[in-house]
């Protein structure tokens, strides 16, 4: 036993000895060399660019498709590249920030993978060709597939920090996305204009398998640098090419109704998609559009390469009723959403909880907002960036904010698309929640968890009291912390409450939930799509796949209206658009939830009230039609009714249901008050003659998996509160 333990206090000590080396050779190499953290600050947005030209080929390439070579050709400007000047490329995104230009955004996991140009044999490799009628060379710095010592640099300097050394916080982002960077300089001559520099990403002439193409859809700058006078000081060239890895080749066709004005007419926006969904941007050719009687459209649309596997076209209907459309082109076949058309209000689709580049995702602000009404089809969308960047990037935050505000006024435009104002607070201790301003708030500030003022529920409950907001909390049920990529920290039970924070049922901001997101759905413990994050490979513990918090504490959804909390339901995807496997980076395993809102017209201020009034339901990406009433009142509505009370409901759905169920809620119990399944559509009426407070929701399941759910309807008791 002696032995044993002396084996066990000498590897401790032989492991502990090995972390003090380590950290001790960080800080003195950081003390050594403290320049090399100058670049750890976030550059502000400029117009400035330097001379010159790139472009990259191929630069679409299939996602999921292995390796390939890819060369970025860069060509010098007028004046050419003085000697010892150079470039420095990475890949990164461009965000525009409109008249005050553009800045380079660090993205966490664009799917590329690690460069390197030190081992010719291994994955990832480049290396650099030198086309010039002089005599100059190039010397390219040696990069591996981790920056080591910058790290260990970067532990040293942490230390000091945490131990009062006055340091200013780092933009860690920026520093590492500064150390990815190819490096190359010109040596022993100078380059003329129309010298050009090759780089052969994935080169595989000395034995490499290539450049791993993303898992996922990815779309990245190669950006590139120039320091044309050698004087220290690189710009971006203007037009920094664009890379895509994007999805498979076309296997189904999807048409996307949006809901037709009070004439009958409407837009279909027909999709060609691979097997996950992912848009095929090289589909060409004719598509048959096959509309059902009293619906007008074109017989026939052409695509083009110019239309990257999209193409808008316009309706309109006839008279009342229900309408689907079919496509066809060849072997691929589609089936378009339902839309009601006949008076009262009008269905809108949207997506209020996206994250872009401004924070942990990969899309460009602009480009979503670009891609949500032109390519997906939706009414309404709201970039939500997370207040938690402001750890890991703690410049610049303002002019993100301010970024965000301009977006608004830029692309919301009534009749056509809705943009609303929000952010994420994400502090995991107390439970997410998306915060969102009304059109009309004049001062809508970002109250982050970070800042003592907002760091916890109450506190920010007390600043957002002087702002018209709505707050909506979200993922209820996932209280386990994680952090990517494999998940394996899941291992170390992390101290979190497991109750998520609510507000009390007398605060009217916090009027809606998000049922469901990528991350799973807080119905109920025992409902769908559990709250989890992955399968990765290899062996995994069971346990760790389940986030969900066991029930009896409060986080889910019919426990909080089982605890008198009167919330509507939306839903969202929570997307970050990374392009790794999922198996590896298990996150966006669940398909993209949408929101569903009832109002009488698509502006901002109808969206908004139509939120606030709770005229609401979610799904999981399905563009199924609910609808419920009690006595004439839309989901949402609370009232006390003055005898038996007529409720009526329906739901058109994309697919076969496997089940609609009519949900009441009593006293903290829930059952079943009605139900159907089979066909695309069911419907029903009838009376409930009960007395005291309830409440009814609906449900469906399709046979596709797909789920939705209604916000409730409150049949209020005598002596309850309005």
């Amino acid at each position: 036993m002696r032995k044993v333990l002396r084996r066990v206090l000498k590897a401790a000590a032989g492991l502990a000895g090995t972390a003090a080396g380590v950290l001790i050779f960080g800080i003195m190499d950081f003390l050594y060399d403290p320049e090399f953290f100058r670049s750890g600050r976030k550059p502000a947005p400029t117009t400035d660019s330097a001379p010159g030209e790139a472009e990259v080929e191929p630069a679409m390439l299939r996602a999921g498709s292995g390796y390939a070579e890819v060369t970025l050709k860069f060509r010098c400007g007028p004046g050419g590249i003085s000697e010892d000047g150079g470039l420095k490329i990475s890949l990164c995104r461009m965000v525009d920030f409109g008249n005050n230009g553009r800045r380079p955004a660090f993205l966490y996991a664009h799917g590329w993978g690690l460069i390197q140009n030190r081992h010719p044999r291994l994955p990832n490799y480049y290396r650099c060709e030198l086309r010039t009628s002089g005599g100059a060379r190039l010397e390219v710095a040696s990069q591996g597939y981790f920056p080591l010592r910058g790290a260990l640099r970067f532990l040293g300097r942490e230390f000091l920090r945490r131990c009062g050394v006055r340091l200013e916080a780092l933009d860690v982002g920026y520093l590492y996305l500064e150390q990815r960077k190819i490096r190359i300089r010109v040596r022993e001559g100078r380059l003329r204009e129309g010298d050009e520099i090759l780089v052969l990403l994935g080169d595989r002439s000395g034995g490499s398998r290539g450049w791993k193409v993303p898992a996922r859809s990815s779309r990245v700058n190669l950006a590139v640098e120039v320091d044309e006078r050698a004087s220290g000081l690189y710009r971006f060239i203007e037009r920094n090419p664009v890379l895509e890895a994007v999805g498979g080749e076309a296997e189904a066709l999807q048409p996307v109704l949006s809901s037709p004005d009070r004439e009958g007419r409407g837009r279909i926006h027909l999709r060609a998609v691979d097997a996950r969904g992912d848009v095929d941007p090289a589909f060409e050719g004719a598509v048959r559009l096959l509309p059902p009687p009293g619906m007008e459209t074109a017989p026939e649309v052409i695509f083009s390469p110019r239309d990257r596997g999209v193409v808008t076209v316009p309706y309109r209907l006839a008279g009342p009723g229900v309408y689907r459309l079919r496509a066809s082109a060849g072997g691929l076949r589609g089936e378009s959403n339902p839309v009601s058309f006949g008076g009262g209000m009008r269905l809108f689709w949207g997506d209020l909880h996206v994250h872009t580049c401004l924070c942990d995702g990969n899309l460009e602000p602009r480009e979503f907002y670009r891609s949500a009404r032109d390519e997906e089809g939706l009414d309404f969308a709201a970039i939500t960036m997370h207040d938690t960047m402001e750890m890991f990037e703690p410049s610049g935050r303002e002019e993100e904010w301010r970024l965000l505000r301009e977006l608004r006024e830029e692309f919301n435009r009534p009749g056509e698309f809705v943009v609303l104002l929000g952010y994420e607070w994400s502090d995991h201790r107390y439970g997410h929640r998306g915060v969102y301003f009304a059109p009309w708030e004049r001062d809508p500030r970002l109250y982050g968890w970070l800042s003592p003022e907002s760091d916890d529920p109450t506190k920010l409950r007390e600043c957002l009291r002087v702002h018209h907001a709505l707050v909506v909390p979200h993922h209820t049920s996932w209280r386990r912390v994680f952090v990517l990529p494999f998940n394996w920290a899941k291992m170390v039970r992390l101290r979190i409450p497991p109750a998520y924070a609510w507000w009390g049922a007398d605060d009217e901001q916090q009027r809606l939930v998000e049922i469901y997101s990528m991350h799973g759905a807080s119905e109920s413990y025992d409902g769908p799509y559990p709250v989890t994050h992955g399968n990765p490979r290899g062996w995994f513990p069971r346990f760790l796949r389940d986030d969900r918090v066991p029930a009896g504490y409060g986080n889910y959804y019919q426990e909080a209206l089982a605890a008198g909390l009167r919330l509507g339901v939306v839903a969202g995807s929570d997307r970050h658009d990374y392009a790794v496997d999922e198996r590896v980076h298990p996150v966006d395993i669940y398909p993209r939830g949408l929101t569903a809102v009832w109002a009488e017209e698509l502006t901002d201020e109808e969206i908004w009230r139509a939120l606030w009034n709770r005229r609401v339901y979610g799904t999981t990406g399905a563009r199924m039609v609910m609808e419920l009433y009690a006595d004439g009142l839309p989901m949402g509505s609370e009232y006390y009714p003055l005898g038996p009370v007529s409720l009526e409901g329906r739901v058109l759905g994309t697919a076969p249901l496997r089940r609609v169920e009519l949900v009441r809620g009593r006293k903290g119990v829930f059952d079943v008050a009605w139900s159907s399944c089979g066909g695309r559509e069911a419907g029903f009426r009838l009376t409930d003659g009960d007395e005291g407070e309830r409440l009814y929701y609906l449900r469906a399941e399709q046979e596709d998996g797909h789920w939705a759910w209604s916000s409730p309807i409150w049949l209020l008791g005598e002596g309850e509160q309005g």
